[in-house]
């Protein structure tokens, strides 16, 4: 949906705070549209993708981690960054090749979403994989992962219980649950 031209605002100009391996941190200056002025503080990140993986059609991969930010080991779905011009299709691939060691003969796409449109232009791309093989694994040299097979049932009773916050993982399992795709 667009915005009529009367609630949109305009950049004037833009001042980059931080430029990270991952995110960056800017402050634009923008015209209201009233004609006033304000800032607007926000990080920018090359956008990711993550899928809801099958193992079987009983068996869904997900990853534990620890996540600093969190200060919490996390279950979440395989996901990664995009790399510079990387395809987002590409990119999932990879990235559940690398963090899990399978390979998916039937991927497809489910949705892109933002997951914080108020201080990032971050978007996720969300998949679902079927028909996979498993290889070895080959994670970052700063990631430790395990690999764990879920039930889509036990899956549901980790989101109720709280043990799957992950965003990312509940729009995928919530999507898939409901025929979104």
């Amino acid at each position: 949906m667009k915005l009529t031209p009367k609630f949109q605002e305009k950049k004037l100009k833009t001042l980059l705070t931080h430029q990270g391996h991952a995110v960056g941190f800017k402050i634009d200056q923008i015209k209201l549209p009233n004609g006033k002025t304000a800032q607007r503080e926000f990080m920018t990140h090359p956008g990711a993708v993550g899928v809801l993986a099958f193992a079987s059609p009983k068996e869904i991969l997900l990853v534990k981690q620890y996540r600093y930010p969190v200060g919490d080991f996390t279950y979440e779905i395989p996901a990664g960054k995009l790399g510079k011009g990387e395809n987002p299709f590409m990119c999932i691939k990879r990235e559940l090749a690398e963090e899990t060691g399978y390979t998916a003969k039937k991927v497809w796409k489910i949705l892109d979403f933002w997951p914080t449109a108020a201080f990032s232009d971050e978007v996720i791309h969300l998949y679902v994989a079927e028909d996979l093989i498993e290889a070895q694994s080959h994670p970052d040299d700063d990631e430790f992962i395990e690999v764990v097979k879920v039930s889509p049932k036990e899956m549901e009773r980790m989101i109720r219980s709280g043990k799957i916050h992950d965003s990312k993982t509940l729009i995928a399992y919530f999507a898939w649950k409901s025929g979104v795709i």
